[in-house]
């Protein structure tokens, strides 16, 4: 706005000021023609009044721009007027045709400029009023009252939604959805400036001032997270498995054909792990993790059997808010206070006919910690501030983003249940050796589960020949 001002208003020293305000942006935001010679022009005004104080003196006076009218804050910069003065020398038909036939177009360049400059003086001479008012359109009256309702929507509307200048919070949100920016577009928001300042300063050190550096090498990119340019998402399951796999399979090659040169025991080869992160415990370098509501078919044999199905009677119930939250639609409900009024408070109300006393937990995602991690590994979703008057989202699951992962192999191998028990129970040196038959045909399972073999050196050696 203040550049567009500096224009308007023919200010030279606005203008430049507005420059030096706008160049950082270039550098940051990546438009590197703009940086690249925006920041000479910008080197060359301002050398103006050393280098020519002539020139300099008229663009005071705001002979940088052109004024069409006598009307205030209505000069134009000078490519618009040409572009404007283009458009009236190509008139209703244009330059159409003209291309094909170099006479004619060389007749149309000389004169088209000739005539649009006296059909222009002659529609000046034939007006029956002379506009004796300069002043800009925006200032009469219906321009005025326009924007005066204007500001009163606005300031309406912060009234409904909140003040957004009273905001203490770090995030960065949509007024209107009160959806919440990821932290790496928050973060770039806050940085940004002081990032393309730091970059311009260097260009005009190197380039311009040093000239060590020539003008014409390229800029390096920034590739900021912005609104239109979120962060990149990491690679899906399958492809991280086809890295894996390709990448193991390569590394496997060279040392399977390394082993037999040197002539080395393959059994032996194939008792050491060969990658960073053992796959028995890692999943594309994370823990490898499964979903807890999977363990109950594993479990269900380990608890008795009652005759006795009714329902006994407590005096306290605890619920998983989180869980109540997935299980519970919006359904019609349109905003979050719709939500809690129509659907999760009569909810709650119903589990009270059965006790005198209702506590709700709700999962705490510590810094670091197992829950944290696996959170993380089911992406981010779109965040929104949850406020009463704020609407809910569309996609209800992508908001909660819940994945879901199945323990089949524990399922099929229900005799790892007892080793996991007893380990749980007594995790001494001596359970661990009695117990390791299970678990490594368990591992051997999660691998393969058509494979026969029972130790997990075998089957490293059998997946690998049958696999390549």
């Amino acid at each position: 706005m203040v550049f567009v001002r500096a224009i308007r208003e023919a200010d030279f020293l606005l203008y430049t000021d507005a420059l030096s305000k706008i160049v950082p942006w270039f550098f940051a935001l990546d438009h590197t023609h703009y940086s690249r010679w925006v920041s000479i022009h910008l080197r060359d005004m301002v050398s103006l009044k050393e280098l020519n104080p002539d020139v300099y003196a008229e663009f005071l006076k705001g002979n940088f721009v052109v004024k069409k009218s006598r009307r205030a804050f209505s000069a134009v910069a000078i490519d618009q007027a040409h572009e404007q003065n283009n458009a009236s020398v190509k008139g209703d038909g244009g330059a159409v045709g003209l291309t094909e036939n170099p006479a004619a177009l060389c007749r149309w360049m000389v004169s088209g400029p000739e005539m649009a400059r006296l059909i222009r003086e002659f529609e000046i001479s034939t007006e029956k009023r002379q506009y004796t008012d300069v002043r800009h359109h925006k200032q009469k009256r219906h321009a005025q009252m326009a924007f005066a309702q204007d500001v009163r929507s606005l300031s309406q509307v912060m009234e409904e939604m909140g003040n957004p200048f009273t905001e203490r919070s770090s995030d960065l949100l949509v007024l209107d959805s009160r959806d919440v920016m990821d932290t790496a577009v928050s973060d770039t928001v806050r940085q940004m400036e002081k990032l393309g300042l730091e970059k311009y300063e260097t260009y005009v050190e190197e380039r311009l001032v040093n000239q060590t550096v020539p003008i014409t090498d390229p800029i390096k990119r920034n590739n900021l997270h912005l609104f239109s340019r979120p962060p990149v998402r990491e690679m899906s399951r399958k492809q991280l498995q086809m890295s894996s796999l390709k990448n193991d399979c390569s590394l496997f090659s060279r040392l399977y054909i390394a082993s037999q040169i040197r002539h080395g025991d393959l059994d032996e080869f194939f008792q050491h792990e060969n990658q960073a992160c053992p796959p028995s415990l890692s999943q594309m370098g994370g823990l490898r993790t499964g979903t807890k509501s999977d363990l109950m078919p594993c479990l269900e044999n380990l608890v008795p059997v009652k005759d006795d199905l009714s329902t006994p009677r407590v005096e306290v119930s605890i619920l998983d808010g989180a869980a109540i939250i997935n299980m519970l639609r919006p359904g019609t409900a349109k905003t979050f206070q719709g939500y809690a009024t129509d659907v999760f408070v009569p909810y709650v109300t119903s589990q009270l006919q059965h006790v005198d006393r209702l506590d709700i937990v709700w999962d705490l995602y510590v810094a670091d910690s197992l829950k944290a991690d696996t959170r993380s590994k089911r992406g981010k979703g779109v965040r929104r501030r949850v406020e009463p008057t704020s609407a809910v989202p569309g996609n209800w699951q992508e908001f909660l983003r819940i994945d879901k992962t199945a323990w089949g192999t524990w399922t099929t191998y229900g005799d790892v249940t007892p080793a996991f028990s007893a380990l749980g129970n007594m995790p001494d040196p001596r359970a661990i050796d009695e117990w390791m038959g299970p678990l490594e045909r368990f591992v051997v399972l999660l691998y393969d589960r058509t494979s026969t073999e029972e130790g997990v050196n075998q089957a490293r050696k059998q997946l690998f020949s049958k696999e390549g």
